[in-house]
C-alpha cells in the first residue's frame, strides 16, 4: 500500500500550524511541517510531530463503555440521558454540569455542541480551564474593552519592543498571541532592529534568544509593571493617551503608582537598577511599537489580574494598543468579536455557585475551585467531562478524585483511557483531530489572523464518534430537540461547521476552497475603540486597579524562607498527555547549588511540601533557574503540583482563580 500526503493544520494549540501527514491506508506514518503554509512556513513543534503516536496510542479508546464494561453507542447514550433527566426532574437542570477542557478547545464543532447541549437542558453549570489558568486575561479584557475575548495581538512584523512576562512561547507558542514558528517570529523583531525582553525566574528557551533576560523573583511582575506605568506617566510626552479612557484620570493613576519606585521594583525583583532602566528606556523609545503580554507564570499568581490590567494601561500610555504598529485586535470570522449587549456582560457579577457564594460566575462559567464543593454538598449530582482531566488540572487532586467518584452519573468524552475513564460511569470514544474536519474557533488569538479548513486526515475508526455528534445525540434524547436543526445521523462534520459561517463575512465555500492555507481576515488600527466600544474609550475603572495597587503597596513582598514553586511547560507534553515515545523531561528543576546544599543529587528524589500536601519527585539540576526557586511542570497525575495548591484559601475574589505560581514550599532530600 502506497504512502500519500494529506495537508491539514495542527489543533494542539491556537497557533494552527500547517502540517503534512504521511498516510498509509488507515495509518498515519508521520507528521511534518507544511513548507508552503503562509503562517508556519514548514514549522511544527515536537507535540505536533507526535500526533501519529497519539492517534495510534496503545491507550486509544475504540468504543463506548457503560459502568466499566464495553457497550454500544445507543445503550450508553440512552442510559446517560435517562440518569441525567431523572436528576433534572428531581433537582432542576443545575444538578447537571460539564467541564470542557483544552482537548475540546480546538474541536470547534465539539465545543459548540457541548455548550449548546448545556443550554438545551437549561443548565448553567459550565466549568472550563479558564478559571485555573487565564481568567485574569479574560477578566481584564472584559473590564477594559467590554468583551473577554478582546485580545491584543503582537504583530511581529511591526513590533519594535516585545516584553514577555512569565511565558515561554518557544515551547507553548505564546499566551494571548498564539504564534507559529515562534523563534523565527521573535528573531524577526530583532532583525528589524527591535528588542525582545523576557522577565522570568527561569532562563527559558525564549529567554535564551531574547535581547535581555530579567531573572526576576517569582511574584514581582506586578511591581515591575506598576513601576513602568509610573515611569511612563513621566517619560511619555505628547498626546495624553489617557484621554482615550474612562474613569481613570492621570492624577488618580499617578497617586496610585507613586509608591512603586525604581528602588522598590529592583529590590522586589532582584534585578539590577541599570537593567530595569534599560527596559524602561526601550519601552519609552519604542512608543507606538510596544507589545507586552503575560503568561501563566503571571496569571496563575496572586497578582495576575493586577498585572494584566497594568499591562493594558502601559500599552495605552505608550500609544501601542489598537494602533498601526502596536498591539492590534483581530475581528474574527465565524466567531467574530462583536460588541456585547450590556445585559450579556458579566461585569454585573452573576450569581456564583451555591456552596461558594463569595465566588463570582464569569464568562458564563462557574469557577473550577468550587466544583468539589458543589459535588460534596449535593448541588451538582452529575458531570460530563470532555477533552480534559480535572484530576491533574485542579488543586487537591485526591479530593477531586473522591468528589468525582461520588457523582451519580459521570460521563467522559476522550480519545485515551486515563484516570477519569477508570472511574466514569459512561465513557465515549471521541474522534481525534486527525479524524475530523475543522475550522478555527480561536481566530482572535492567532498571530496570523486567518481562517481555514481541514478535512479529516484519515477516516474515523468504526466505533469512534465525533464529539459534536455525541452531544447532539445526548441533547435529542433528553429534550427531543436537534441541536443543529437536523438528525445528527444525517449530518457530517462539514454540515455542522457550515452552520457556524452562515452569517460570517467569509462563507464556508470560500473557506473550504482556501483549504489549510486559509484566508487572511482584514483588520486595521482603531477598529476596536471605534466599533466595539460604545463610547470609543477604554474602560479603565478605578476598581479593581486602584484598590489592588493599594493592597500591593502595603503587602509584605519579601521572598519567604525556603523555596518558591513556579509552573513550567514541557516540550514533549501537552498538559496531561505525554508524547508516548520516551523523553527524558524532568518534572522538577532546581539550581545545582540549591540542590547540592540540601544533599539532592542530580536526577534523584526530593520531597516538596507545604501545609497543603507533599510531593516526592525526581529533581534535575538546572543552572538556568534562579536560586530559591523550584520549577514543577503540571500535567502528571502522580506528581501534580495541585497537591500543593488550595481550592479554599487565597482565591482571587474577582476571577475565582487559585494561586498556583509563587507558592512557598519546603524542599528536602529523600536520599
Amino acid at each position: 500500500m502506497s504512502v500519500h500526503d494529506v495537508a491539514s493544520y495542527c489543533r494542539i494549540c491556537a497557533a494552527s500550524c500547517g502540517i503534512i501527514a504521511a498516510v498509509e491506508g488507515d495509518r498515519v506514518i508521520s507528521v511534518r511541517g507544511d513548507d508552503a503554509h503562509p503562517g508556519s512556513a514548514g514549522y511544527t513543534c515536537a507535540k505536533g510531530r507526535s500526533l501519529p503516536m497519539l492517534h495510534h496510542h496503545p491507550a486509544r479508546l475504540d468504543g463506548p463503555r457503560l459502568n466499566g464494561s464495553d457497550s454500544d453507542w445507543d445503550s450508553t447514550i440512552d442510559d446517560l440521558a435517562s440518569r441525567l433527566t431523572a436528576i433534572i426532574d428531581a433537582d432542576g437542570a443545575d444538578g447537571v454540569g460539564a467541564y470542557l477542557g483544552t482537548g475540546l478547545a480546538y474541536d470547534t464543532a465539539g465545543f459548540v455542541a457541548a455548550t449548546a447541549w448545556l443550554r438545551a437542558i437549561g443548565s448553567r453549570r459550565l466549568f472550563t480551564p479558564a478559571t485555573v489558568d487565564n481568567a485574569p486575561v479574560l477578566r481584564a479584557a472584559e473590564l477594559i474593552a467590554g468583551h473577554p475575548q478582546a485580545n491584543p495581538i503582537c504583530d511581529f512584523d511591526r513590533a519594535h519592543v516585545v516584553v514577555i512576562f512569565g511565558s515561554n512561547p518557544v515551547v507553548s507558542h505564546g499566551y494571548g498571541t498564539a504564534v507559529a514558528n515562534p523563534i523565527v517570529a521573535l528573531r524577526k523583531v530583532l532583525s528589524n532592529g527591535g528588542s525582545v525582553w523576557v522577565a522570568d525566574p527561569l532562563r527559558t528557551e525564549t529567554a535564551a534568544i531574547a535581547s535581555r533576560h530579567l531573572q526576576i523573583k517569582p511574584g514581582s511582575d506586578a511591581l515591575i509593571l506598576a513601576w513602568l506605568v509610573r515611569e511612563a506617566l513621566d517619560c511619555v510626552t505628547g498626546t495624553d493617551a489617557l484621554a482615550t479612557t474612562t474613569h481613570l484620570d492621570r492624577n488618580t493613576l499617578r497617586v496610585a503608582v507613586e509608591p512603586f519606585t525604581l528602588e522598590r521594583a529592583a529590590e522586589a525583583s532582584d534585578v539590577p537598577i541599570d537593567r530595569l532602566l534599560a527596559l524602561r528606556d526601550a519601552i519609552v523609545a519604542g512608543r507606538g511599537t510596544v507589545a507586552i503580554w503575560c503568561g501563566t507564570g503571571v496569571t496563575m499568581s496572586r497578582d495576575g489580574l493586577l498585572a494584566e490590567i497594568l499591562r493594558w494601561v502601559l500599552l495605552i500610555l505608550c500609544d501601542s494598543l489598537d494602533t498601526q504598529d502596536g498591539m492590534r485586535f483581530h475581528r474574527g470570522n465565524a466567531f467574530a468579536l462583536r460588541r456585547l449587549h450590556p445585559t450579556n456582560m458579566s461585569n454585573a457579577t452573576p450569581r456564583g455557585p451555591k456552596s461558594r457564594p463569595e465566588l463570582p460566575a464569569l464568562f458564563g462559567q462557574h469557577p473550577c475551585v468550587a466544583l468539589n464543593d458543589e459535588i460534596e454538598t449535593g448541588n451538582l449530582r452529575a458531570l460530563v467531562v470532555a477533552g480534559a482531566n480535572p484530576i491533574t488540572a485542579f488543586p487537591d487532586p485526591a479530593r477531586t478524585t473522591a468528589a468525582l467518584q461520588r457523582l451519580e452519573a459521570f460521563g467522559v468524552v476522550d480519545v485515551l483511557t486515563n484516570e477519569l475513564t477508570a472511574i466514569a460511569s459512561h465513557v465515549f470514544a471521541g474522534a481525534s483531530q486527525l479524524e475530523r474536519s475543522d475550522i478555527p474557533m480561536h481566530e482572535l488569538v492567532m498571530a496570523r489572523g486567518a481562517t481555514c479548513h481541514t478535512p479529516p486526515v484519515v477516516a474515523k475508526a468504526p466505533n469512534r464518534r465525533a464529539t459534536w455528534w455525541i452531544f447532539a445525540q445526548l441533547a435529542h434524547r433528553m429534550t427531543g430537540a436537534h441541536l443543529f436543526g437536523s438528525d445528527a445521523d444525517t449530518l457530517a462534520d462539514d454540515d455542522v461547521l457550515a452552520l457556524f459561517t452562515a452569517r460570517a463575512p467569509i462563507g464556508f465555500a470560500e473557506i473550504t476552497k482556501a483549504a489549510t492555507h486559509g484566508i487572511e481576515i482584514p483588520t486595521g488600527p482603531g477598529w476596536v475603540r471605534n466599533v466595539l466600544l460604545a463610547d470609543k474609550s477604554w474602560n479603565i475603572a478605578t476598581l479593581p486597579l486602584i484598590e489592588r495597587l493599594a493592597e500591593l503597596h502595603t503587602r509584605q513582598t519579601s521572598q519567604p524562607s525556603g523555596f518558591v514553586m513556579i509552573p513550567r511547560r514541557r516540550m514533549h507534553a501537552n498538559n496531561s498527555v505525554n508524547d508516548p515515545r520516551e523523553h527524558d523531561e524532568p518534572l522538577a528543576l532546581m539550581h545545582p547549588e540549591d540542590a547540592q546544599s540540601l544533599g539532592i543529587d542530580n536526577d534523584t528524589i526530593a520531597r516538596v511540601a507545604n501545609a497543603r500536601g507533599v510531593l516526592d519527585l525526581k529533581v534535575r539540576h538546572d543552572p538556568r533557574l534562579r536560586r530559591g526557586v523550584i520549577s514543577i511542570s503540571h500535567g502528571d497525575t502522580q506528581h501534580s503540583p495541585g497537591t500543593l495548591t488550595s481550592a479554599d484559601d487565597n482565591i482571587d475574589p474577582e476571577t475565582g482563580m487559585p494561586i498556583a505560581s509563587g507558592i512557598a514550599v519546603v524542599v528536602t532530600s529523600c536520599g
